[in-house]
């Protein structure tokens, strides 16, 4: 699987801002949590996404850290 660069990830990052803004603060939760079942049907690793999960509470990445997961 390839990754992405980082102006993918802000354009990706831009357009999740929108559609949570879209979704409404009541529904913000439901919409996320549906998003992220989505594309773990899509990547079809249940470790990979529980490592995933647990790496998004940690500080997101910068430009210069690209080793680290910036999502």
């Amino acid at each position: 699987m390839s990754q992405l660069t980082f102006p993918q990830l802000e354009a990706l990052y831009d357009e999740l801002a929108t559609a949570i803004d879209a979704a409404g603060p009541e529904q913000e939760s439901v919409f996320l949590a549906k998003l992220v079942l989505n594309l773990a049907q899509e990547l079809g690793d249940a470790t990979r996404i529980s490592a995933l999960i647990q790496d998004s509470l940690n500080e997101p990445a910068t430009e210069s850290q690209p080793h680290q997961r910036l999502i």
